[in-house]
């Protein structure tokens, strides 16, 4: 029988301690902040998957999308992406994919644009992690 998670849940204040705690522990440099929407999946009350929606004006970053290691190549990224489809869709959304990821994003609604279609918010910090050595590609949520 295949298992079965919940669907993606906004973190209420309460949770950020546990949140803060699960990115400590898998994804240290994805620092959770509590002005930001962060969206989970749990099994049982384990956090297994999370991501954050950083807000900007008129546009927001999926940044900080990470899944517990005991629990990756099972789907759980792609479900979470799938439950955002109506928070992603209200507004213009992008991420920074890693460029190994580019595919598992392209298959989950997102698709590559160029730097320059980066809103201003989101450019200069492209530009900046470009310059830190970062492989990433900007992409830009379609999927509506």
């Amino acid at each position: 029988m295949k298992k079965t998670y919940s669907d993606a849940e906004l973190v209420p204040s309460l949770w950020f301690p546990l949140v803060k705690k699960f990115y400590q522990e898998h994804y240290p440099s994805g620092k959770p902040n509590k002005a930001d929407p962060i969206w989970v999946i749990r099994d049982n009350n384990k956090i297994v998957c999370s991501l954050r929606l950083k807000q900007l004006d008129q546009a927001q970053l999926l940044t900080a999308m990470v899944t517990e290691p005991s629990y990756r190549n099972k789907g759980l990224g792609g479900h979470l992406i799938k439950c955002l489809h109506g928070e992603l869709s209200k507004q213009a959304s992008y991420c920074f994919a890693l460029t190994p990821l580019v595919p598992f994003y392209t298959s989950n609604g997102f698709a590559r644009i160029l730097p320059e279609e980066l809103p201003a918010a989101l450019l200069g910090r492209f530009k900046a992690y470009q310059a830190q050595g970062r492989k990433i590609t900007p992409m830009r949520y379609l999927n509506s």
